[in-house]
């Protein structure tokens, strides 16, 4: 009898072993199936797509669809996540950084330049004048000698007295009305009107005082010349007027 106990109890060691064989051995092909399915992560909305195509249905997605597909993945990885709102930010940064560098002004080395329509000549020398002293002293000023045509003001008294652009400089900012020129921080071109033939262009721009009040503008008139549409052919500036803040054309009533 007691041999027969023991050959029992070998027989129910030798089931559990199996037992324990047998659930490992599920355990480890659950595992290898959890690994499986980690390794298929195709989205619930391209799987609707595909099934949508195949059945001639509608292939399109609604937006809680793309939605939901969207958060899943996104929300999938912390890492991913934190990733793809730093590059966001670093973009953000490239972008100040162009705005910056668009900010900053450099001096137009050819002067003049034929490639210049007569708007962007207004604006080329409102912009010397704004930043005058950038690289050198009265550099600005040097720009509006080189844009003034023959039968302007500037280039007269330059042949006939020998103007240089430090002394006119030094004119423009003793006379109130023209310290605008230095001194403005936005400008606005207001009007602008070409003759029948289009070698004369009449501008006028405003320009906003630095730090003053957003109404506190002047006006300044500008009217140029060319020769011709030749591709040497330049607009220069014939005469530059400036209209105090504040004076304005009386409307007819």
């Amino acid at each position: 009898l007691e041999q027969d106990e023991l050959d029992y109890d070998d027989d129910d060691d030798d089931e559990d072993d199996d037992d324990d064989s047998s659930t490992a051995a599920m355990s480890e092909d659950d595992e290898d199936d959890d690994d499986d399915e980690e390794e298929v992560n195709i989205p619930e909305g391209a799987i609707a797509a595909f099934l949508d195509s195949e059945s001639g249905g509608d292939d399109s997605l609604s937006n809680k669809q793309v939605y939901d597909e969207l958060r899943e993945r996104v929300l999938e990885s912390a890492g991913g996540f934190v990733e793809l709102v730093g590059r966001s930010a670093d973009d953000d940064d490239d972008d100040d950084d162009s705005e910056e560098q668009v900010k900053e002004y450099k001096t137009p080395t050819t002067v003049p330049d034929s490639g210049l329509t007569a708007g962007e000549v207004v604006t080329t020398v409102l912009a010397a004048l704004q930043h005058n002293d950038i690289p050198t002293p009265n550099r600005g000023v040097e720009v509006l000698f080189g844009y003034s045509s023959p039968t302007s003001q500037i280039i007269e008294l330059q042949e006939n007295d020998g103007l240089t652009p430090d002394e006119y400089a030094e004119f423009l900012k003793e006379t109130k009305e023209y310290g605008i020129l230095f001194d403005h921080e936005k400008v606005h071109i207001d009007k602008a009107d070409y003759s029948f033939d289009k070698k004369r262009a009449f501008f006028t721009a405003r320009l906003q005082v630095r730090g003053g009040n957003v109404k506190d503008f002047t006006n300044v008139n500008f009217i140029l010349s060319t020769n011709g549409q030749d591709e040497d052919d330049c607009w220069l500036v014939d005469s530059l007027l400036i209209r105090p803040e504040g004076m304005r054309r009386r409307r007819r009533r």
